[in-house]
């Protein structure tokens, strides 16, 4: 295995890890435990930042700075594109919907933005699973 393919690697690990931590924040908001809630979603949100900014944005940039032109047409490409889109706009949400919460005790302007709390999952979900896609590539599965 490649230091590329180690760092995939670990980088999916960490994204299955900030999984586990939205799962676990969805469980703690359904038992009412909304503070508990609120705080392991802002773990996720900074665990995949620290992700982002140390392995996504050099990776797709890299991707990008190939000296052989990008075919738009191509499938890995395309599921680049979506994927960091997607992810993008899941991240911005995420860290407005963390940052616009900052800890606060009152809850009731979190459940104005339950709508959002949604599209910001479905959104990270798809990123998850072009991310997995990719993955496989780098490795060499798919």
């Amino acid at each position: 295995m490649d230091t590329l393919q180690i760092i995939a690697t670990v980088s999916l690990i960490i994204q299955i890890v900030v999984l586990g931590l939205l799962s676990g924040g969805f469980w703690l908001k359904r038992m009412k435990k909304f503070r508990q809630h609120g705080i392991t979603m802002l773990s996720a949100v900074v665990l995949h930042a620290v992700l982002i900014f140390t392995w996504m944005i050099p990776s797709f940039s890299g991707f990008f700075n190939a000296p052989d032109p990008i075919n738009l047409a191509d499938t890995i490409v395309i599921v680049v594109l979506v994927h960091a889109f997607a992810g993008i706009i899941a991240f911005v949400l995420g860290v407005w919907l963390a940052g616009s919460w900052h800890l606060k005790a009152d809850m009731k302007t979190c459940f104005a933005k339950k709508k959002i709390m949604r599209v910001t999952l479905a959104l990270w979900l798809i990123a998850l699973f072009l991310g997995i896609i990719l993955y496989l590539k780098v490795i060499q599965l798919f």
